[in-house]
Formats: structure tokens, sequence, C-alpha cells
């Protein structure tokens, strides 16, 4: 008799499996095992945005010399937008403020692979957040000067 234990492994196996016909494995795995999730205390770069569907993401960033040294984000949306705040969080670090300009819709779906059609706008929140907390860290440099 199988236990409980092994029963919930086949029935997520099988989730899995049908769940991979539909979604890219990059997909699941940045929406259900998000990188670079939570805050940063006194980031350098913050933006916070409430996107159409309800969705509200925040974006942290950490700048040394010109490059984001951490990223990271929160948000109470769908695995969609987790996923692509993941990806945008990730794209981000180690990179230099301009590099990160490429950080828009298009890349982090690239990245992802394979999103649903209607869900394509949590791309598009992501990257924007991105932009607004990177225009941040760019005003607060200047200043700096």
């Amino acid at each position: 008799m199988k236990t409980d234990k092994a029963i919930e492994e086949i029935m997520m196996g099988m989730v899995r499996e049908k769940a991979m016909e539909i979604y890219s494995e990059a997909m699941i795995e940045y929406g259900v095992n998000p990188r670079n999730y939570g805050s940063i205390k006194d980031p350098d770069g913050y933006a916070k945005i409430t996107g159409p569907c309800g969705d509200t993401v925040e974006m942290f960033l950490r700048v040394r010399n010109g490059t984001v040294e951490e990223a990271t984000f929160n948000t109470d949306g769908c695995m969609f937008s987790i996923a692509a705040c993941s990806v945008a969080a990730e794209m981000a670090e180690g990179k230099t403020l301009p590099g990160c300009i490429g950080i828009n819709q298009s890349a982090i779906l690239d990245h992802l692979e394979k999103m649903p059609k209607d869900h394509e706008h949590c791309a598009l929140l992501a990257a924007t957040v991105m932009q607004k907390a990177l225009r941040q860290c760019i005003e607060g440099a200047e200043k700096d000067q």
C-alpha cells in the first residue's frame, strides 16, 4: 500500500508533467522557486507599482560603483508576476546601470520562454518597476556628484 507521501509525489509529478505542456520549465521554476525574493534595507533604488490587474510589485536595488550589486522584489501577484519579477531582478545583478536598460518586457518573456498571452502584462509590470527603481538610482547618483 502506498503512503500518503508517495501518493502526493505521484500526483505532483503528474501536475508538473501537465504544466510542462503549457509552460516552460523556466516559467515553472521561477514562479514556484523565485530568486531574489525579499527586500533590501535602505536601498539605493526603490519603486512600487500596482498594475492594472491589481498585482503590486516592489523592486529594491543596491548599487556599488555604478553596478547593481543586489536586486530583490516583493509582490502580492500570481505565479507569473513572481516569475517575471524574479527574472528582472536576476538580470539586473552584476550589470551597470546603463547595462540594465535592456531589461524590458521582451527580454523577460524571452528568458521565461513560454508565458500565457493573457499574463504577458506581468513581464511588462516587472520591467516597468525595474526601470523606475533604476531611474531612482541614477537620479540619486547625479545628486551625489
